[in-house]
């Protein structure tokens, strides 16, 4: 009498031997089969085409980017020729440089064209002077101060100040003081005056 795993060794083998058992491990290795190339082959695939459009969609807002940059370029150089033969006066107004001599020697001028005389002129602190190769990109608008002290009658230093400020270079009037004062019998009115000299300076940030 045949023992019971021989009983169940025989019905295995029985049951493998059948059309339907075959097809059934058949359609488990074609389960498998896809499975495997899905994890090893097909997702692979996937992740690639997720990139590509990720970066067919980052070059397209690139692409956006430039032409509004090249735009912006385009208006800008038509606005630039339209005032290009104007640019030296701007440079005039608000230099690219201190030029702190110059600034004094336009006072001085004023000065003795209004029959003014200049008691005392003073700075803080030279400007220092820009470097000529600096790009303008990195320059900012910065005043240097100046003082000074001038006695005149009133109706020639209000006239000084005009001219002052009426100057192709610009000069920013911060305070005005007046004072009398009395010398040998004579009354002399006294301008304490504090000016800033805009220029473009480098920016040291």
């Amino acid at each position: 009498m045949p023992t019971k795993r021989e009983q169940i060794t025989k019905t295995l083998n029985e049951f493998y031997q059948k059309p339907v058992a075959k097809v059934s491990i058949e359609l488990f290795l074609t389960i498998g089969a896809i499975i495997f190339f899905s994890v090893f082959a097909i997702r692979p695939t996937l992740v690639t085409m997720s990139d590509l459009v990720k970066e067919i969609e980052d070059k397209r807002q690139l692409d956006q980017r430039l032409t509004q940059k090249i735009a912006a370029l385009s208006t800008a150089q038509t606005s630039y020729l339209e005032v290009q033969d104007r640019l030296y006066l701007l440079e005039q107004a608000f230099p690219s440089t201190p030029d702190f001599i110059f600034a004094i020697k336009v006072i001085e001028k004023i000065a003795s064209d209004r029959n003014i005389l200049i008691d005392s002129l003073s700075v803080s602190e030279i400007p220092k002077e820009v470097n000529p190769e600096t790009p303008f990109l990195k320059l900012e608008k910065k005043y240097f101060p100046l003082s000074m002290s001038l006695t005149g009658d009133y109706a020639q230093i209000r006239l000084f100040v005009q001219d002052l400020l009426a100057y192709r270079r610009s000069f920013i009037t911060d305070t005005i003081i007046f004072a009398t004062s009395e010398e040998r019998g004579q009354k002399k009115l006294r301008a304490s005056i504090t000016l800033s000299v805009p220029y473009f300076g480098e920016n040291i940030k």
